[in-house]
């Protein structure tokens, strides 16, 4: 009976999605920390038009080929970094992260999407845009995720909002943008981010039922016995 309910409690937890969305939209310059690398700011966008706003936003104030990490409040398990490589510069970039109204802007290349805690082959869902005339583009250069064999290889400036997929290949998992910075509305992890979708952060759990003497495990309308084989 003790193994039964062992083997039960496994496959609940094999059952288990962790599931949740990073919104960008009209993030405040108390949820920002920055390391020593990098200072809070401010910067006018749309300055002169009747558009015109102040948001916060991120100063890469360090040296060539040093990491600045960034953190965001209720986004666990992400941490924005990055570091100019430019060898010509000393290194400073103003305004290298952006936090607009409905986006988070990142206003150049080289800006990496680190994400943790994840579990082998869970999705990870970028609704992104196009920053400027150099276009956008994607990739794992340490190959911690997969992409999605449907993912748009480039975006350019003024294409729609595209939503670009990868497969978590381990618990952490690494993004880097290499063209020209781009505009991200919202991150999912295991939930769709297209517009229209009304985003939950949540886990969602299996629901352990017992029919005729037996565990049964009901996950998204599909029946398990307590081994996680279908029924």
């Amino acid at each position: 009976m003790k193994k039964f309910f062992l083997f039960a409690a496994a496959a609940v937890a094999a059952l288990t999605v962790n599931a949740k969305v990073y919104d960008f939209a009209s993030i405040p310059a108390s949820a920002i920390t920055v390391d020593e690398q990098g200072a809070i700011s401010t910067y006018t966008m749309d300055a002169g038009t009747e558009k015109e706003q102040t948001i916060p936003s991120v100063n890469y104030t360090s040296t060539v080929g040093t990491l600045m990490n960034v953190a965001l409040n209720g986004f666990d398990g992400l941490t924005i970094q990055y570091k100019n490589g430019n060898e010509t510069k000393d290194g400073h970039k103003d305004n290298i992260l952006k936090f607009a109204e409905k986006y988070m802007q990142a206003d150049g290349k080289n800006v990496l999407l680190v994400i943790t805690g994840l579990k082998m082959d869970d999705v990870i869902s970028l609704a992104v845009t196009a920053k400027g005339k150099d276009g956008t583009a994607f990739s794992s250069p340490d190959e911690s995720a997969s992409a999605d064999k449907d993912n748009v290889e480039k975006l350019a400036q003024g294409d729609p909002e595209a939503i670009l997929k990868f497969y978590a290949n381990g618990s952490t998992v690494t993004l880097k943008e290499t063209a020209g910075g781009f505009r991200v509305r919202a991150i999912g992890i295991n939930e769709d981010v297209a517009q229209g979708i009304e985003n939950v952060t949540e886990t969602i759990k299996a629901q352990k039922v017992f029919e005729n003497g037996q565990l049964v495990i009901i996950k998204n309308g599909v029946r398990y016995n307590a081994l996680g084989a279908q029924l």
